[in-house]
């Protein structure tokens, strides 16, 4: 064994920023689980904020008026989840692969499948799913990209109106 070796890091849940966001704030639940508020796209438009528990499957990405959360209303969320959530420390959640990761995000867009209209699709529709996907920016719009050439009917794409990048809408059920 050499001398001088480190371990591998391991990262722990009080510092540990999931992949593609900024963690603004961290809240100590009542048995040790870390909740954090972040953001994926602090720098287009307003932030939209998240409040999500390392220690359960908590994820808060509205408001109580069905709005997308500012920090201010997140940290609220995540301050009040904090207080009365009794999940122990897990540690940091596996990163899934990249087939699983998929996954959640085709799941998240057959929810928008219901209804009469197309659904547009946003980044900030998966906010909530960037602790679980721990993936970027650039990998989530590849896959969206992915899946409209595969499945045009369900998920439509379409030129950016500024030229540049693609727009999506999830296509609702055919309706006879």
């Amino acid at each position: 064994m050499p001398l001088f070796t480190r371990p591998a890091s391991v990262a722990i849940p009080e510092t540990w920023t999931p992949e593609g966001t900024v963690v603004s704030q961290r809240y100590r639940a009542l048995e040790g689980a870390t909740v954090l508020v972040y953001t994926a796209h602090p720098d287009q438009g307003a932030p939209r904020y998240v409040a999500a528990c390392l220690g359960c499957t908590h994820r808060a990405d509205r408001n109580a008026a069905g709005n997308v959360m500012t920090e201010p209303e997140a940290a609220k969320a995540a301050n009040t989840h904090a207080a009365a959530c009794r999940a122990v420390a897990r540690g940091v959640p596996a990163r899934p692969d990249d087939i699983e990761a998929a996954k959640l995000i085709r799941t998240r867009l057959w929810a928008r499948r219901y209804g009469n209209k197309p659904h547009p699709v946003r980044l900030s529709d998966f906010n909530g799913l960037r602790v679980d996907l721990q993936r970027p920016t650039d990998w989530i719009k590849a896959v969206l990209s992915d899946i409209a050439q595969a499945d045009p009917g369900f998920l439509a794409a379409t030129p950016a109106d500024s030229g540049q990048g693609m727009r999506f809408t999830v296509q609702p059920f055919a309706r006879p």
